[in-house]
Parts: structure tokens; sequence; C-alpha cells
């Protein structure tokens, strides 16, 4: 002899219950991992930071009234670049910009001919302006043959994101499981 749902007092709703979970574990889940991770990258810009470890301030003088690693204004910075797309049963977390990853990882890069320029441009501008100091950091920068980026980590591996989606998810499946 069989059993069969009707046999089983709840089964029915059991098997609803568990294919919401499946369907939720297979369409929201990684929606919901690329959100918070987004979300906990661009924090870090906020926090000037990366988990709580705070980066390194400017070395240069500069005499800005923004945060490490911002634009100037106009909404297009690293932080703001950051995005996911899930490809399968891959999520990934992503950034377009060039400079990204010399940022995140720290290095050196070499001083261009166009870089130069710009660096005699800015010295000459800070000079005009009276900032000495600022126009002696530009022709320092100008006449270097690589600048060193020291690591500003706002993307990666992290304890704390991966505590955040398993609680949320762990919430979310709670409640379906509920209802």
């Amino acid at each position: 002899m069989g059993l069969d749902n009707q046999n089983i007092h709840g089964a029915d709703v059991l098997i609803r219950k568990l294919n919401a979970a499946k369907a939720y574990l297979q369409n929201d889940a990684p929606e919901v991992i690329g959100t918070e991770a987004v979300k906990h990258f661009k924090k870090n810009f906020v926090d000037e930071g990366f988990d709580g470890v705070k980066w390194a301030s400017r070395k240069t003088k500069v005499k800005l009234q923004r945060k490490v690693l911002t634009g100037q204004g106009n909404g297009d910075h690293l932080g703001d670049s950051i995005d996911y797309r899930v490809e399968g049963r891959t999520i990934i977390i992503y950034t377009d910009k060039v400079y990204a990853q010399i940022h995140n990882e720290g290095g050196t890069i070499t001083v261009t001919p166009k870089m130069k320029g710009y660096f005699w441009a800015m010295s000459k501008q800070a000079k005009e302006a009276g900032d000495t100091e600022m126009a002696e950091q530009y022709k320092a920068m100008a006449l270097s043959k690589e600048i060193t980026i020291i690591q500003r980590k706002f993307m990666g591996e992290s304890p704390l994101l991966t505590n955040k989606i398993i609680d949320k998810i762990k919430r979310d499946l709670t409640r379906i499981l509920k209802d």
C-alpha cells in the first residue's frame, strides 16, 4: 500500500511551502545576494574603509571637502559604479571603472606623457592660485616615472557581508515556511 498526499495530514501545505522555498532560492536569493553585496561595498566608500578597517588618509595635501576615492561632485565615482549581474548560478559583483583594481589592491602605475601634461597644468594652476605646496606636489608627480597607489580595499571576501546575506536569506526562508 502506497501513501499519497491525501493520507498524510498537512502534506499538501508542506509541499507548497517547500516549493515556495525552492523558488525563492532559485529566483530571488541571487538578487538578494547581489543587492546586499552592492550595498555593502558602496557603504565602504561612506565609511572610508573595508569591514571596519579604515583606509589610509591621502598623502598629498589636497584641499578637498570630499571623502577618499569619491568623485568631484558629478556623481561619477568609483563607489557609484559598483553593480552586479546574475549568470546562471553565479552572482558577479563588478565595477566598470578601469582604475578600480589598482585602488582595491594597491600597486604602482607608470606616469604617461598625458599624465605628465596634466600634472604640469595642475602645478601651474596651483602656483597661479598661490598654493605653492600643491604646485610642488604636482611638479613632483610630473617628474616621476611611477606613482605608488596604496591599497584602499573596497571589494572582496567579507565575513560581515557573508553574515548579512545568511541572516537575510534565513529571515526570508523563515517567513516563507511560516506562511
